[in-house]
């Protein structure tokens, strides 16, 4: 009898907490309207307020996701609003009313944002709406929360208006200067009979145009004038030179105007949307690089679905800036003088004598005369290198306790040989400053700071192999080399 009364309470109270959900509900979104039993297509049909974008919504093509039954928030115009902005508008091309209508269209249920903090929304152009300050993409609504069957919808008196991203709006506007020229120079257009290909490199992508075409992420971009640009493209140029010709059809992206232009197209790219008051004389590129830009110099900024352009007469930097050190790190060999001695390789994280945590390779005890790692330097200018190494022993549990000397060699593509190690025989200067084909790299007990190996000339840009080899059947250790460029 317990059990039975029990379980009638059980319902009981579920029907309780049912009608409170849905009393929550329509509280919340402002629904409990006939409205609400309808989906967002029908609302919108029988409105005649809305006729205009229920018109161009038909001719969209969205106007069936909006009769199903999964969730959407809809921001819809009035006709008056419509009207107002119709001139800024081809209703003529269904491309664009796509992208109007698109854009008002959310995935998901999403209210009214009256807090500080942003809501990103997603929308059928998948550009981000900001919810925020009670606003869309700063839009405040006539009427908010409205409850339909399938979702929400919001009615405003003013469009949103379709913004591009960062990439395709300086090629919208500022076609005509030098630099965006060199951003179309990166796409090239080829032909297979009758099939025409838009191609681009996957690296630029990577490092350079994805950063103007991602929406889930916003970044500030500076356009330059012509003459800014010019000069610190001649500037950086010698820095990327390479062997390939120019307009090779067979590595167009290995030349020295690729690398060159992208070196410094990344850096007119700032991680995130920076007012016009955060711009500072510390920015720092995407790429690392520390920048200036005097406040006026400033010509104009233009809102992009993915961040900020601002239109700038110039930017201030140092080569000192732009041509960077290189690390490499020693837990991340690229081979070995032969494979079988893992056993003898310890991949190790440790903790030196300030409390630091760092990783190092430590060959110990494989009986093979001159072992070496190899390693390969990526990226490096073309310039003379200072090369700094540190690697730390004699710490609780390591094996080695005693001063020992290893060697690093550089490739050398001069060099023909049938022995791998007699081609990284590169000329350098050792640590006493003499000419030479290695650097000696002294390990000492607990020594925690960088030992200095001497310098190296890198006279093409791109990879520089080496070698740490180890001083007879000794050991080897490594935490990182630092090559750091001389700049004059």
């Amino acid at each position: 009898m317990k059990a039975i009364i029990y379980k009638i309470y059980l319902v009981v109270l579920g029907m309780c907490l049912l009608s409170a959900c849905s009393k929550n509900w329509e509280d919340h979104f402002g629904g409990g309207d006939a409205d609400a039993q309808k989906n967002l297509y029908t609302i919108i049909s029988e409105h005649a307020e809305f006729s205009t974008f229920m018109d161009l919504l038909n001719k969209s093509g969205y106007g069936e996701s909006l009769k199903a039954s999964k969730n959407y928030t809809l921001i819809v115009p009035t006709n008056d609003a419509i009207a107002a902005v119709q001139d800024q508008y081809n209703f003529s091309d269904t491309a664009v009313i796509k992208s109007f209508v698109g854009y008002h269209i959310i995935n998901s249920v999403y209210n009214v944002n009256s807090g500080a903090d942003t809501v990103k929304a997603l929308n059928f152009r998948n550009k981000y709406v900001e919810f925020t300050h009670g606003a869309f993409d700063g839009v405040e609504p006539l009427q908010g929360n409205l409850v339909a069957s399938n979702g929400l919808y919001h009615v405003v008196g003013r469009p949103l208006k379709p913004l591009q991203n960062i990439f395709n709006l300086v090629r919208t506007f500022f076609a005509d200067t030098k630099q965006i020229e060199a951003v179309n120079s990166f796409d090239t257009v080829s032909t297979e009979g009758d099939i025409i290909y838009y191609r681009y490199s996957p690296v630029w992508y990577t490092e350079v145009r994805r950063n103007m075409t991602t929406e889930n992420k916003k970044h500030t971009y500076f356009v330059v004038d012509d003459e800014n640009f010019e000069t610190e493209y001649a500037k950086l140029r010698p820095f990327y030179a390479t062997a390939y010709e120019e307009g090779n059809t067979l590595r167009p992206d290995s030349t020295t105007t690729f690398f060159a232009k992208k070196a410094l197209l990344r850096d007119f790219i700032v991680e995130g949307e920076l007012a016009t008051d955060q711009l500072t004389n510390n920015l720092i590129s995407i790429a690392g690089t520390k920048f200036s830009l005097d406040p006026t110099n400033i010509i104009s900024r233009t809102k992009a679905s993915n961040g900020v352009v601002y239109r700038v007469k110039r930017l201030e930097f140092a080569l000192a800036d732009q041509i960077k050190e290189i690390k490499v790190l020693g837990a991340r060999p690229i081979g070995y003088k032969q494979t079988d001695k893992r056993s003898n390789t310890f991949f190790r994280e440790k903790r030196d004598n300030e409390g630091n945590l760092y990783n190092d390779i430590e060959v110990y005890d494989h009986k093979v005369t001159s072992f070496y790692v190899k390693y390969r330097a990526t990226g490096m200018n073309v310039a003379k290198y200072k090369v700094y190494g540190r690697a730390i022993m004699g710490l609780a549990g390591d094996p080695q306790t005693a001063a020992f000397i290893q060697y690093v060699y550089f490739f050398d593509p001069k060099l023909i040989s049938v022995n791998e190690v007699d081609l990284y025989k590169r000329s350098v200067v050792n640590n006493l400053g003499a000419n030479d084909t290695r650097m000696t790299f002294d390990v000492q007990p607990l020594n925690h700071g960088e030992v200095y190996l001497g310098e190296v000339t890198q006279d093409q840009y791109g990879n520089l192999p080496l070698l740490v080899m180890s001083n007879g059947t000794g050991p080897i250790i490594l935490e990182y080399l630092r090559f750091v460029p001389i700049i004059q």
